[in-house]
């Protein structure tokens, strides 16, 4: 059962209406309509008859979202352009992470270039490693959430946040940056360092179909992740949800 008030906030957010916009509308709602209880209440009646009488005088709940919606309450950019929210912003800040991470890679061994693994401290290995995960797993991870959470909370329309779990799990599964300090191919002593962009090695020969498989799990692995929790989550804390779930089964 919704909150009182709480089915207004949902049609409003359902329509594309600020977050904001809407919680304060409701918060002003809820505020009038305990001013004409406390009337009714002083009128002599009980409270669940104040209940009542107040409910009717502020009139339904669909009746006051139309009034909000008609009168041009201002909708959210996410509304307004969900690609751009979801697709484009979240794509161009995993290609910008990619790209910062490569230039700061190319950078950083510079002074280390003709270095063998061992000769390296371990601390500046452990720094590559620790760029190369950030980059390769939580960025994509966290806009990933920052999708979920934005179509969550302003109840958009699931079609561009599917387009846009797709993108980031391809671009982070065949782009992101696996950074391995080690030796040439052999262990051959003596020789430089150098780094390895997810390539699978398969009887000593870089393997593209092997690579590319490996990549493409880097990217179902996270996209299901991510839908998974989606699933979760909407049935949880958007009201109405749960029960047309249980309906479904």
């Amino acid at each position: 059962m919704l909150r009182p008030l709480e089915d207004v906030r949902e049609q409003l957010l359902r329509a594309g209406i600020s977050p904001r916009y809407a919680n304060r509308y409701v918060r002003e709602l809820g505020e009038h309509l305990a001013d004409l209880t406390d009337q009714a209440l002083a009128s002599g009646l009980d409270a669940d008859a104040a209940g009542e009488r107040a409910r009717a005088m502020l009139g339904g709940d669909a009746l006051m979202a139309r009034a909000v919606i008609d009168n041009g309450a201002p909708r959210s950019f996410a509304a307004r352009a969900p690609w751009v929210v979801l697709v484009a912003l979240p794509a161009l800040l995993l290609m910008a992470a990619i790209l910062a991470n490569v230039f700061w890679t190319m950078h950083l061994l510079r002074p280390v270039h003709g270095l063998t693994p061992a000769q390296i401290l371990d601390g500046y290995r452990g720094l590559l490693s620790v760029m190369s995960f950030v980059v390769s797993y939580l960025v994509a991870a966290l806009l990933a959430v920052g999708c979920l959470a934005v179509a969550l909370r302003q109840r958009l329309a699931s079609g561009w946040l599917w387009v846009g779990l797709i993108l980031i799990s391809l671009l982070s599964g065949i782009l992101g940056f696996h950074r391995h300090v080690t030796a040439p191919y052999g262990g051959r002593p003596g020789g430089p360092m150098y780094s390895v962009a997810a390539i699978v090695y398969l009887h000593g020969r870089a393997s593209l179909a092997a690579t590319l498989g490996v990549a493409l799990l880097h990217a179902g692995v996270l996209f299901a992740m991510a839908a998974t929790a989606y699933r979760v989550l909407r049935t949880h804390l958007i009201p109405g949800q749960k029960a047309c779930a249980a309906g479904n089964n």
